[in-house]
């Protein structure tokens, strides 16, 4: 398989791989082991994202360090009230960019939503990355499905308001995010994002591009990859981040 030029499948690997860690993190929090979940071997945990809109606060992601590089990483929806979140197709004006820029509604309140108590998950982050982007010569946003949503509006923030201009994202899976006009003004903001995309997987073709006030357009670049079959009751494994991974370790081995 031929990748586009930039594209660089084994950070795309180790990326999703954290992705997964994302999720892990939730099992535990859901079953109260949180103290048995540990980010990756190598790698050093420094914050947790919380998705204060929800229901109990879950864990929504985290952010890591290795080396002199820096880590956010969303989990995809995994929470009935996630779904609900998912599905509010309408548009609001983002909070960080100007213009008018419009996104999806349940993005932005996931992204964005906080309490007396808890930090929203956009406040812990860029409060982190603000304070300590000097430490790092690289900043990678990822996530899966929802959590890659997250990391576009992460990205966008990150390379928008903070001395790190070069974030660097690579998402799976993950739906429209905003209007034609926040997918130019991302582009312009964030020149390496990479959406690696399963062609048989449904989720990246919502919101459809004509829903929302504003329509929906898809940010900078798409790496399409295939497995599954696309059938709608094979449409779970299709979309599935286990299935995301092992297809980028075969395209690994044989590249």
């Amino acid at each position: 398989m031929s990748f586009p030029s930039g594209y660089d499948n084994a950070c795309a690997l180790e990326l999703a791989k954290l992705s997964r860690a994302a999720y892990r993190q939730y099992s535990r929090f859901t079953t109260r082991n949180m103290g048995d979940w540990r980010v990756p071997t190598g790698y050093t945990l420094h914050a947790t994202m919380t998705a204060v809109y929800e229901t109990g606060n879950p864990p929504i992601g985290f952010i890591a360090s290795k080396g002199t590089a820096l880590y956010l990483a969303w989990r995809g929806t995994d929470d009935a009230s996630e779904w609900i979140q998912d599905a509010k197709f309408d548009q609001i004006e983002c909070s960080f960019l100007s213009g008018g820029v419009s996104v999806e509604l349940g993005f932005h309140e996931l992204y964005t939503t906080g309490s007396r108590a808890l930090d929203s998950p956009q406040t812990t982050v860029m409060d982190y990355v603000k304070s300590n982007a000097a430490r790092y010569s690289a900043v990678y946003v990822t996530g899966h499905s929802l959590g890659a949503a997250l990391a576009v509006l992460n990205a966008a923030e990150i390379a928008r308001s903070t001395s790190c201009k070069t974030p660097i994202m690579y998402s799976f899976a993950g739906p429209r995010v905003g209007s034609p006009a926040f997918a130019s003004a991302y582009n312009e903001l964030v020149k390496s994002s990479w959406r690696v995309v399963n062609t048989n997987d449904e989720v990246p073709r919502v919101p459809a591009d004509e829903m929302g006030t504003d329509g929906y357009e898809h940010v900078n670049q798409e790496v399409p990859i295939t497995f599954g079959s696309g059938w709608i009751w094979h449409w779970g494994q299709d979309h599935s981040l286990t299935n995301y991974i092992q297809q980028l370790e075969t395209l690994n081995s044989s590249g």
